[in-house]
Order: structure tokens, then C-alpha cells, then sequence
């Protein structure tokens, strides 16, 4: 049977009426009124599809004019022709206003985009970093980032500096260039002040694409910051101040933030500073990476980025001072406005900062002029300034997750019956004004005792209801970003909030009085660094409950996003069966996508595959395999590590093994004691079930503190680690069976550890995978000794490539058909890629290919396949 449009109406209208008479459907809602009512969360919406849309098509400047300001233009037409104002259709004068909106805002972002492609340095750029001299101003205050700080060492540090350039030295003449460069440098330079006139000398570069599976974009960041380019230099006298700042406001904003930096340094220690500068000034570059993981894993990072929880503390307490001085209306606005102006100058102007001080001030004028303001039209007016600041903040998981935050806040104490609807307000006003007056008098008939733990108990309870409702609510955003879900996160939060609470308040009283009077600060100072005490502490003991963090592969985009699809339609619900569906959907949502994402990527079982991840100078090679021995497939990961890795994270690795769906690792070989071979493996022991570890003899009994910070990491995580060597096959190893130990022999060779590198032949059909670490000479003349296997394998190239390392011994005994180096840019010269090529071998460098997979089918063919080139 067939229905007309009417007819088909009708029918969903009926359908409509039917689900909002059903109990369990709220009666009252409406979507027309709820538009009405929220005319500026319409507004927002519809700003944001005009820049999806400007995003997803902008091919140059004049195509987005010309389309937009097309559709703009014939839609006023139609409103026009369809009759005078007065008599013109409410429908059709939305549509009109709509579309008008959403032009003017994907106009705004073509505008941007075309400002910033059309940016002359970008025609500097080449494939390679290139020698430059640039001139420019410095146009943010510079960041330091932690370098190196060992538990003995004092930290040294590297800078940021991001220039805007309006010149560069051609030859021996100057040019005119525009665009921003992010400069990086060691040392201190946080001294320079925004506004300063630079020149810099360093190497030129583009901002690297990703390299490795599963590896984000970090363009998609700097992009977002105006950047176009990086360059690095080591000298410090490379960047010379050739005209002093005449910024003011820039000036002296940086300034109170390096001033602030060095009080709050001076009150606390090298542990509790770090997170003071990151609570306090947004300063969360100098948080190392062990406190960076166990914020994380506890559910507290957002503590590192300074967003409208904090700004609301000190507004409330700058409230009760104002209570106490009876100021009038008027005052307290001006003094909290500005407050809040100058905090959201002082950390940066970060997106939830920003959000934060406006919804503050739309609040505080609502207040003053005695007018109601709606919390969901107040949160989309900040939503409009961000985007207008800044319409690729659209795509900023910071502005995501603040965003994601307050609305969840907004909505766990009541039903979405209640949002903006008069009548429900109503009712449930004269319902907790009653409840409240009977509250009122049980208390006033009770202990003084009694009501003083009732109200901590109250609020620690609304605490956790809200914390639980947030971590719940974020949950799948913060997996697919971070791939992680915290457990401990809601105890985390209320434990830490009441330190909070006291650190906030005092460091920002430091960062007052330091200037003023020294020993005005030493009071507050002394309670930030003990509440900050109190934090760490509550923090590290969480990171270290047993199961209470999960590290996992993060589930897809879609699936995301179908969460809170699904999420956003259970709000038309009411009563209890809304809170049982809104759990049981979570519920549901997470158990499913657990186990879909430890699924690992299918692997043919007569293919044997090798990725050898790219860390730069280091190794990392994911090898997997069906095992005999095991009767499954294998999962092992030979070296973990690269240079400069001094905190010992396990970034790029990790991801590349989550892409993968590897949530357990059978077996971890390490090559010898050099760190970048090893220096990732305490993360990975954080991150991974590991089966055993394998090295070769006496290979953790070195010195170092390196060293010592793995065999504790191994011993706290209880992996057993078994020492191979090449003389006999010990029974208790149970190795794989195509894998052979071909060096080092048990009896250590007199050398450094690269001559004792344990080398590894995996065998698969009648092809060989040499594996064989940093071995140079007179480790290369063991293992040459040995039977040669049969040519054309593939052989990862010792010691990264390196041209002292005697590897033409090694070439001409395995005659490989390929070979990777694993290696940093140093290893991409043409004099290497000729020495690894002499015996007619294909050379692989993972600094110019990326991540390289190597995959040997039944027969032994090879395939080789480069992330940079064909991803897969």
C-alpha cells in the first residue's frame, strides 16, 4: 500500500503522539519549544556544521565565497519572493536566518584557511630539513620542556619559541616571508618576552606526518596553532634579539607567568613544583612522564590542564572575600571579571579557561541586572566566542572533553524533563523547596556533630555522583583518545579535590605576594607545597592499586560516536527506567568494544610478519608467527627502545601494537644493555602482559641508572627473564621453534655490550630473518663462524647502519635480499644506503619510510610494505 507525503505525516506524527503519551516517554517535551528556548544553542549548532562543511569542501578562498555566498544569497531571495516580512512564514525565516548563520561562519573559517596556505614559508619547505636564517617576532611566551632529569641530576631543559617570520636570508640578500615557525633550542630561554624582534639560524623543517600505525597526527595540533614549519638548532647563541619588545599587554602577561613560574619553583619541591606550575599557570610541560602516566591512569590529567574547575575554585573563593567586604553587585562584577580576564591571560587563553571565564561573566551580568540566564545558551555563547577566536577548536579534544564535562554537570542532578520546561520547573522547585524545609528542621533537631558530618557526607556524596556521572559520560572519548579506562578515577577525584581546593587558592596567593613581599608568600607557599604533598601522594598510591587502570586498543571513531547518538535519545526518557537504560547502554557499549578491540588483525598461519617500528635511532621490531610450540600464534617484540628516550616512555610502540588489537606480548628479546635498545620496556610492562624476558648472559647486572630503573620495573611486574646464549639450547628456554640463538656464545667476548648483542635467525619456509642488534667486531667473526644461511632473506642492518661497524662481513656471509636499517636521519645518507646495497640487497631506511612491515608467505616470498608510502 501507498501513502501520499500527507498521509506519510500524518503517520509520524501519530507515531510521535503515541511514544510521548507512553509513561516512560516525557509528555511534556517539545521540541519547538525547546528551540525557542534556546535560540543560542540553535545558533551554535548550525556554526558548526558551516565550518564541517567549509572543511570538508575548501578547495581555495574564491570557490567558498563563491559557494556560500551564493547559497546565502539565494536563499534571501526566496524569503523575498515568497512575500513581504510581515507576511513571510516563521518556517521560512528561520531556514533563512539558519542558512545566513552557517554561510557567514564556513566564510569565516575559508577566510582563515586561505590566510594560512597562502603563508610564504611554506614554499621554503623541502622533503629534507634545509640551513636557514630567519627574522621575526616572538609571539607567545616561550615554553620550556623537561630534558633530562634523572633522580641525582638536576633537570636541564629545552625551549619553544614560536616566531612569526617576516623575513628570510636568500643568498646574501633578505626576502620578505610570512608565517609562524616553532623554534626549538636548548636551554633556558624563557627570559625573551613576546614581542621581541629575532633573528634565528637553524635547519628548516616541515612538521613530520605520522610514521607508525596508530600513531596520531600532531599536523592536525600545530595546524591548530597557526604553525608552518620547525625549526631546531642546539647553539644558543644561534638566536640573536635584534629589537627589544614593545608589546605591553604580551609583555607583562609573560612576565607575571615567568615570575610566577620561579615563586612557585622556590616553594615547593622538584616533585610538587612541576605539578604546581601545571595546577596553577597551566604550565603542564615540565610534568615528567612517570607523574604524566599516573595522572592518567587514576583519571586525574585533566588536573594538568587548567580549565574551568580551577578557575571556579578561585572565583569562589574570591566570592567569599567579597561576601565578607560588602561590595555591591556592580563591584563584585568588575572584581571577578577582571580576575578572570587576567587568569585566562596569565594560562594562556586555553580554550576551557576561556569557556570557563565566559559562562563567570554571563553569570555575573545575569546576577547583577537581576535577569535568569539558561546554562545551555550561556555554554553555547562561549561555544560561538571559541569558534569565532579560533573555528578549528572544533576539532580540540581539550575543547571536547571541557565542553563534554559541563554539560554532563548540567544534566546529572535532574531529568531532561526538566530542561526548559516551565511547568516541570515548577513542580520540581515546590518539590525540593518542601524536601529542603523538612531537611531544615531534622537538622536543627540533631547534634552539632551530627549536622556537620551530614553536610561533609552530602557533599562528598554529590561529589562522587558527579565524578561518576563524568568519568561515565567521557569515558569512550577519553579510551579512544588515550587508550585507557580508569578505574579508580572517581575515588581519585574526591580524594584529591580537598587538596585542590587548598593549592589552588595558595599558589595563586604565592604568585601575588612573591613580587610584593617574600615573606608574604611563605605562609600560602608552605600550604600549597603540603596539599600538593598530599595529592601526589593520593595520586601515586591509585596509579598503584592492582587493576585499577586497563590499557587497551581504542575503539574506531563510529563507534564513538554511536555512544553518544545512543546517549543523547535516552534523554527523552523518564522516570527510573531512564537511569536503568542509560546504564545498561554503557554497560553494554563498553563490554562489547572490549572485546572487539582485543581482537588481534588477522595474520594468514603460513605468514610469518615483521614490523620494524620507527623510534628513531633505537630498535623495535614486532615479530608474529605461528607457533608450533604453542599451537597459536606467537606475539614477540625483539629491542624496545631509541635514543634520547631518558623517561623512559614507550611511545611510538605501544600504538603500533594497539593497532594491531596486542594487548600480550609472549616474549620480549632484549639485544644488550645500550638504552635505546631497551629504555621503552617499563612502560610497555605498565601497558602489556609480557610472558618472559629474554637477554643475553649478565645482560642486567651492567651499571647505570637506566639499568636500574628496568630490573626494578621487571621485579615489580614479575616477569621472569631467561638468559640465551648460543652454545647449547637449554630445555627450560622453550623458544619458538623457528627461532635460533646465534650469538652471543655463553662465555662472555671480551668487548663493550654491542660485541655480546644477541642475534637472532627466525626461519620461515626457506627464508631467514637475521635479527642481529648492534654486533660489530669481534662479535661479527663469532658469527660468521656460523653455518651461512641461505641467500636472498631479510636482514635488519647492525648498529643501526652504521659505517664503523664492519657490516660488510655480515653482508657477505648472509647475502640478504632486503635490508632494513633502523635508524634515524643519519642513517638515510646515500653513503649507507651504497654499503648495504654492495651485495645487491633492497635497503629500507625507517627514517624515510616510516614503520616497515615485512611479511614472508608459505613459499618465502618476501613482501615489504612502508608506512610513509603504502600504509596498510
Amino acid at each position: 500500500m501507498r501513502f501520499s507525503s500527507g498521509q506519510r505525516f500524518s503517520s509520524v506524527r501519530s507515531v510521535v503522539a503515541a511514544l510521548k503519551g507512553h509513561r516512560w516517554i516525557e509528555s511534556d517535551f517539545s521540541i519547538r519549544e525547546a528551540l525557542h528556548r534556546y535560540p543560542a544553542l540553535i545558533f551554535t549548532v548550525v556554526a558548526v556544521l558551516g565550518i564541517l562543511l567549509d572543511w570538508a569542501t575548501f578547495r581555495s578562498l574564491n570557490t567558498s565565497l563563491l559557494i556560500w555566498g551564493g547559497i546565502a544569497t539565494a536563499s534571501w531571495l526566496t524569503s523575498e519572493i515568497v512575500g513581504p516580512r510581515q507576511a513571510r512564514p516563521v518556517r521560512l525565516s528561520a531556514v533563512t536566518s539558519g542558512l545566513a548563520v552557517l554561510c557567514l561562519f564556513a566564510c569565516w573559517h575559508a577566510f582563515l584557511e586561505h590566510r594560512y596556505r597562502s603563508a610564504t614559508i611554506g614554499r621554503l619547505l623541502q622533503s629534507e630539513a634545509i640551513p636557514v636564517i630567519v627574522r621575526g617576532k616572538l609571539a607567545e611566551r616561550v615554553t620550556l620542556r623537561l630534558s633530562h632529569h634523572t633522580r641525582d641530576a638536576i633537570a636541564t631543559y629545552n625551549s619553544e619559541l614560536v616566531v612569526r617570520v617576516d623575513s628570510f636570508r636568500q643568498h646574501d640578500r633578505w626576502s620578505p616571508c610570512d608565517g609562524k615557525v616553532l623554534v626549538t633550542t636548548e636551554g633556558d630561554h624563557s627570559g625573551r618576552l613576546p614581542g621581541e624582534r629575532l633573528e634565528v639560524y637553524g635547519w628548516l623543517r616541515a612538521f613530520d606526518a605520522p610514521t607508525n600505525p596508530g600513531e596520531p597526527d600532531l599536523r592536525i595540533a600545530y595546524r591548530r596553532r597557526g604553525l608552518h614549519a620547525r625549526m631546531e638548532t642546539k647553539n644558543a647563541d644561534a638566536i640573536v634579539r635584534l629589537q627589544a619588545s614593545t608589546d605591553w599587554v604580551h609583555r607583562s602577561v609573560a612576565s607575571i607567568a615567568n615570575s610566577g613560574r620561579e615563586s612557585l619553583l622556590r616553594h615547593t619541591d622538584r616533585e610538587t613544583g612541576s605539578l604546581a606550575l601545571a595546577l596553577i599557570l597551566g604550565q603542564r610541560e615540565l610534568v615528567d612522564a612517570e607523574m604524566r602516566d599516573a595522572l592518567l591512569t587514576t583519571g586525574t590529567a585533566h588536573l594538568l590542564s587548567v580549565s574551568g574547575m580551577h578557575l571556579a575554585i578561585l572565583v569562589l573563593f574570591v566570592s567569599w572575600a567579597i561576601a565578607g567586604a560588602g561590595l555591591r553587585p556592580i563591584s563584585r562584577l568588575i572584581v571577578i571579571v577582571s580576575l578572570s580576564a587576567i587568569y585566562v591571560a596569565m594560562t594562556g587563553g586555553r580554550p576551557p579557561v576561556l569557556r570557563a571565564a565566559i559562562l563567570i561573566g554571563v553569570l555575573m551580568l545575569a546576577a547583577c541586572f537581576r535577569r535568569t540566564s539558561q546554562p545551555l545558551n550561556t555554554l553555547a555563547f562561549a561555544a560561538v566566542l571559541l569558534l569565532l577566536k579560533n573555528p578549528l577548536n572544533l576539532f580540540s579534544t581539550g575543547v571536547h572533553l571541557s565542553f563534554l564535562a559541563v554539560v554532563t554537570l548540567m544534566l546529572a542532578g535532574r531529568s531532561i524533563a526538566s530542561v526548559g520546561l516551565d511547568r516541570q520547573l515548577d513542580r520540581q522547585r515546590q518539590q525540593n523547596s518542601q524536601e529542603q524545609n523538612f531537611q531544615q528542621l531534622v537538622d536543627e533537631a540533631s547534634p552539632r556533630w551530627r549536622r556537620f558530618g551530614g553536610v561533609v557526607f552530602r557533599f562528598v556524596f554529590q561529589m562522587a555522583w558527579m565524578s561518576a556521572c563524568v568519568t561515565a559520560v567521557s569515558l569512550p572519548y577519553v579510551w579512544s583518545q588515550f587508550h585507557l579506562i580508569s578505574l579508580v578515577s572517581v575515588l581519585t577525584n574526591v580524594l584529591v579535590w580537598s587538596g585542590l581546593m587548598i593549592a589552588l587558592p595558595a599558589g595563586v596567593l604565592v604568585v601575588i605576594f612573591e613580587p610584593i613581599a617574600p615573606w608574604l608568600s611563605e605562609l600560602p607557599g608552605a600550604g600549597c607545597q603540603f596539599a600538593l604533598r598530599y595529592m601526589s601522594t593520593v595520586i601515586r598510591w591509585s596509579a598503584s592499586i592492582e587493576n585499577g587502570h586497563v590499557w587497551l586498543p581504542s575503539p574506531n571513531g563510529f563507534s564513538v560516536g554511536s555512544f553518544y547518538v545512543v546517549l543523547m535519545f535516552t534523554l527523552v526518557l523518564k522516570g527510573p527506567i531512564a537511569r536503568w537504560v542509560r546504564l545498561g547502554w554503557i554497560a553494554v557499549w563498553i563490554l562489547v568494544n572490549v572485546w572487539l578491540v582485543t581482537q588481534v588483525a588477522p595474520l594468514p598461519p603460513t605468514v610469518l610478519e615483521a614490523t620494524f617500528v620507527d623510534v628513531g635511532h633505537g630498535t623495535s621490531v614486532i615479530v608474529r608467527s605461528y607457533d608450533q610450540t604453542l599451537q597459536r600464534e606467537g606475539i614477540w617484540l625483539y629491542d624496545c627502545g631509541r635514543l634520547g628516550n631518558q623517561q623512559m616512555t614507550s611511545r611510538p610502540i605501544d600504538r603500533a601494537l594497539w593497532s594491531m588489537g596486542i594487548t600480550s606480548i609472549d616474549e620480549v628479546y632484549l639485544s644488550h644493555a645500550d638504552s635505546d635498545h631497551f629504555n621503552a620496556l617499563p612502560a610497555l610492562l605498565d601497558r602489556f602482559a609480557i610472558g618472559k624476558i629474554i637477554t643475553p648472559p649478565r645482560m642486567l647486572m651492567g651499571d647505570g641508572d637506566l639499568l636500574a630503573r628496568l630490573r626494578t620495573a621487571i621485579d615489580n611486574a614479575g616477569v621472569p627473564v631467561v638468559e640465551v646464549h648460543s652454545d647449547r639450547r637449554d630445555p627450560r628456554w622453550t623458544l619458538p621453534g623457528n627461532v635460533s640463538v646465534l650469538h652471543p656464545p655463553a662465555s662472555r667476548i671480551e668487548g663493550n655490550d654491542n660485541v655480546n648483542s644477541l642475534v637472532l635467525s627466525i626461519q620461515h619456509a626457506d627464508t631467514t630473518l637475521l635479527l642481529p642488534g648492534d654486533l660489530e667486531p669481534p662479535g661479527t667473526q663469532v658469527l660468521v663462524n656460523h653455518p651461512r644461511p641461505r641467500p636472498g632473506g631479510v636482514m635488519m642492518a647492525p648498529h643501526h647502519g652504521s659505517l664503523r661497524m664492519n657490516a660488510d662481513m655480515v653482508l657477505a656471509w648472509a647475502r640478504p635480499g632486503e635490508t632494513i636499517v633502523s635508524g634515524g636521519q643519519r642513517a638515510g645518507r646515500p653513503e649507507v644506503h651504497d654499503m648495504l646495497s654492495q651485495t645487491g640487497s633492497g635497503v629500507y631506511v625507517t627514517a624515510q619510510k616510516g614503520a616497515i612491515r615485512v611479511r614472508l608467505d608459505q613459499d618465502g616470498k618476501t613482501e615489504i610494505r612502508s608506512w610513509l608510502e603504502r600504509p596498510w
